[in-house]
């Protein structure tokens, strides 16, 4: 029992640190209130079951976001999926992004899926095309095609 007060206590500490990243993961990819509150807890239960290892706090950051964009996808591309309702507050928005950027996080939040993750990693996580790219799996130019495909789809929306 007094061993599990440590594990605790960092799992408290972790989630304080990481909640805004993981759930802003979770909103922007699923855009379901719902989805995003049931991706946080899998997240994190998932992170205490495991108990990874870390030499240095950047890689538990990456693993938790990439851990967090892995369970968004299978929601995303599940059959169930079909049938949430796909909508979202004013309220997450507050929670995932700056009172300054919310006009265009409400732009990305309408992007398809692909971008809307390289998008969100890159510009409002602040993570260069490297990392975006080593969390999504792909290549740094798939990374950057993705970025000017939403530059370019976020501009139309705006002009218009």
């Amino acid at each position: 029992m007094q061993n599990e007060e440590p594990d605790i206590r960092e799992l408290e500490e972790t989630i304080n640190r990481y909640k805004r990243t993981v759930y802003g993961i979770a909103v922007t990819q699923l855009n379901s209130r719902s989805e995003a509150d049931d991706v946080f807890q899998e997240v994190f239960l998932l992170y205490y079951q495991k108990k990874p290892e870390f030499d240095i706090e950047e890689q538990k950051r990456a693993w938790l976001i990439r851990t967090a964009v892995n369970i968004c996808r299978r929601y995303n591309f599940g059959k169930w999926s079909r049938y949430v309702d796909k909508t979202t507050e004013l309220e997450e928005l507050q929670i995932v992004c700056d009172p300054g950027d919310r006009e265009v996080y409400a732009a990305v939040r309408e992007l398809p899926p692909k971008l809307r993750e390289a998008v969100y990693l890159h510009h409002f996580l602040g993570m260069d095309l490297r990392e975006t790219a080593d969390i999504l799996g792909i290549g740094v130019s798939a990374v950057s095609m993705r970025l000017s495909k939403a530059r370019g789809l976020l501009q139309n929306k705006t002009e218009g």
